[in-house]
Formats: C-alpha cells, structure tokens, sequence
C-alpha cells in the first residue's frame, strides 16, 4: 500500500451506465472465518480481496487452513471446530476493526495461546466491548487499557454465553456467536437494536443449528458447519458512493447489479429516498441466504433528512457519503444518536465536520449528533484522517464542487474499495494522485 496518497478531483460530466461494485467486506471476512472452520472444502466466489479481507485470510492461514486463491474466488479446505493450530508468531489485523473483533471470540476458545494486533489506528480503537463479554464466560484475555494487542490463553471454564448487548454492533454480536460455537450447550445472545446478521444468515446456509427470533440468537455450540460453495453478493456500503454520487450529479443514470440488500444493511436506501432519490430495486432474489438485488439510480434533487434511533445501525457505515447528499440539499439535516461514529477508523464525527467546513458547509455537532445546513462546495484541502469512508466521501463531493478538491491521506481506500479510482476513471472522472 502507498504511504499517505493525496488523490485530486475535478468535477467531470455524468455518471451513466452499469458499474460493478466489489463483493462485500463483512460478508468476506465471515465467509472466509466459517469456511476455516467448516468439514470440507468450498470455493468463495465473489470475494472482496482487499487488505481488511486479507488480513482473515492470512491469519488463517497461519492457524493452519490451506486457502488458494483465484481472482476472486478464494478456495478453502475447512478443518472444522477443532482444527486450527497454534501460530508461530502474533496474528496481525492491520486497520481491520471486524477482523480482530470477530477473531477474538474464536481465539478466546481454542485450546492454545494466541495474540492479536493491529497498526497504528486500530490500537487505539475500542476492544472493551469484546473482552468484557468474552470474559465474563470464562475467557482469559490480557490487554493494555483494553485495547489492542489482546493475548488469549487457553481456557478450560467457558461456559455457555447468555448476553444482552446495548451496544448497536454485529461485531460484538458476531464474536459472541463465533465464541460460542466452541462451547458446549445453548448460548443466547441478545441485543436492544437489531444490528446486521450476515454471521447468523451464513450459519444457517451452512445448516448450523442456530435460531432467531426477532433480537434473541440461540445456538448449540459444537456441531458441524458443512462446507458449502458461497456466492458473495456486492457490497451496499461500497454501492452506497455511486448512488450518492449519481444522485447528486446532474442528469447521471446509473445501474449497480448484483447488490446486497440485507435488510439490516439498506437504511441508506430507504433514508436517501425519503429525501426525494431516484432508486429503483430490481431483479430481486436470494443468494445463499442474502437477498440481493440490481439497483438503478437517476439524478435526483434531494430534499434535507432528520434521523435518528433503530436506523443509525442500518447505515452506520454509510453516515460519512450520507452527510456529503446533506451538504447538497436546499436545507438543514440533522442526525442524531450517532455517537458510534465517534470509535471508527477515525472520529468520523470529527473527520467529516472538518472537512465539510473547509468546502464551505454550515455544520454543528454535539457528541452524539450533526447538523448540516446545504450549501456549495467551494473546493479545498480536505484531510481524511486515514479513514477510507472519510476519503471516498469527499471525493464524491469532488464530483460537484466549484473547484477541485483535494484529499489527503486516501491510501486506506484499498481497506475495503481496491477499484474505487478504476471505478472513477471508467466514468471518465478525472483523478489525479499527487
């Protein structure tokens, strides 16, 4: 990965036609952990290969599972439950926040020792949330101010986890799930905002004995995954970019095929029309237990949003681009109870106030809320922190902005969007890298 990339954006005539988005970074991370630890082999296809993914990939490879790779179609030879090894040295988790976070409940239950960290951004990223749960059901974790690196030691007292999470994560969710597929008995897991459920949808497909009722997840821990070929369906938080973009730029007729539509996961979709959006789902299906569907979006003039509760969770990734198509309105936005933003890849809170500011937008936030009032981009220096979502975000104000913008610090797009320039310069939008 190039170190620090400032990418240039010039505004550039209409977005029009098919584009293709890559496969779906949660739903990779968790296909490539349950194919690891399922009876057999299987083939991924569609996967998403960028540096969070693989991260997975890699780690589990040091614990032992033979994975192949071909394009995009990952081959795995699952050892089940009990069949990964101890590593010969740290596993390593980059900038991937869901990696060492869903990791951490399989390590917290092997009968080895392990440790876990990350680079410089994701060892000051909140783990606090995992090892509390994780312990109290016997895990033994050793941690500095409970964050990353986390040293796992083998346990012989877990007992069955029975969990209520106030905390709008899948990540918390899915570690716990993962934990407990290695702990005799039934485990309950329980949340008070339902969060995306990609880990419990693969394990049913996988027919794992698992249940849910509306908040509540029930499973038996220590049975079979059988090993089934998986088909990943394009990434909603990737797609959400260009429909923005699309929106926002006048006379652009676009279509996204192939896209995730998760219910849990479309809260941008359903946000961005309430605003007045131009999206249209078609050829809808069912993909190895994930809907799916094409998406096409026209230019639309977008009227200001005011949100808060249960749909925070279903578009918290896509908050960032969400606050770009505010900037855009004729009005003021306001989104609340976003506090969660705070504990990112950057304070996305921070990070986007920043940057709006810079480009000429009337903004005000609290801890746990923003307030856009829309204006015109004015062009700028913008510093992205870092943070993938926070650089594709301005790059997308880039496309309607007076004058060119400027964003600094983009190398971690290849996190989770590795074609996201090819993507651009294919549309005929000129991008620079200075």
């Amino acid at each position: 990965m190039k170190e620090n990339l400032n990418l240039i954006i010039n505004n550039p005539k209409k977005l029009e036609g098919p584009i293709s988005i890559p496969g779906d970074k949660s739903i990779t991370h968790r296909a490539i952990m349950l194919g690891s630890l399922s009876d057999g082999q299987l083939k991924i296809s569609n996967s998403l290969l960028s540096e969070d993914c693989m991260r997975t990939l890699e780690a589990f490879r040091e614990l032992g599972i033979n994975i192949q790779i071909d394009d995009d179609t990952v081959t795995i030879l699952g050892k089940g439950l009990n069949g990964l090894s101890e590593t010969k040295s740290q596993i390593y988790a980059g900038n991937s926040g869901t990696m060492a976070r869903l990791l951490s409940g399989i390590l917290s239950t092997q009968n080895f020792n392990s440790s876990i960290s990350g680079d410089e951004s994701l060892v000051t990223r909140p783990m606090k949330r995992i090892i509390e749960p994780l312990e109290s059901f016997g895990a033994l974790i050793k941690s500095k101010d409970q964050k990353l690196p986390m040293n796992f030691k083998s346990s012989n007292s877990m007992k069955p986890i029975k969990y209520h999470s106030h905390i709008p994560s899948a990540q918390v969710k899915s570690s716990l799930i993962l934990a407990a597929l290695y702990i005799k008995g039934e485990s309950i897991i329980s949340e008070d905002i339902k969060t995306r459920d990609h880990t419990e949808r693969l394990l049913k497909y996988m027919e794992y004995p698992i249940s849910i009722d509306k908040k509540i997840v029930r499973l038996q821990g220590c049975k079979n995954i059988v090993a089934k070929d998986i088909d990943i369906p394009s990434d909603i938080s990737s797609a959400a970019f260009f429909i923005v973009a699309a929106l926002i730029k006048r006379d652009s007729d676009i279509t996204l095929n192939n896209i995730g539509v998760n219910p849990l996961r479309t809260g941008i979709i359903d946000i961005l029309l309430k605003m007045g959006a131009n999206i249209k789902l078609t050829n809808c299906r069912t993909i190895c237990n994930e809907p799916v569907a094409d998406i096409k979006v026209k230019y639309s003039q977008l009227t200001p949003i005011n949100i808060s509760g249960d749909i925070i969770s279903r578009l918290i990734d896509e908050l960032p681009v969400l606050f770009i198509a505010c900037a855009t309105c004729n009005g003021q936005s306001l989104v609340e109870d976003i506090h969660e933003l705070r504990y990112k890849e950057s304070d996305r809170i921070e990070a986007m106030e920043n940057g709006l500011k810079k480009l000429g937008i009337d903004i005000v936030s609290t801890e746990n809320s923003i307030k856009i009032t829309g204006g015109t981009f004015s062009g700028g220096i913008i510093d992205s922190y870092g943070d993938h979502r926070i650089a594709m975000s301005f790059l997308i104000a880039g496309l309607v902005s007076d004058k060119p913008i400027t964003v600094l610090n983009t190398s971690n797009i290849n996190t989770s969007f590795p074609n996201f320039e090819d993507i651009l310069r294919d549309q005929k939008i000129d991008v620079y890298t200075v």
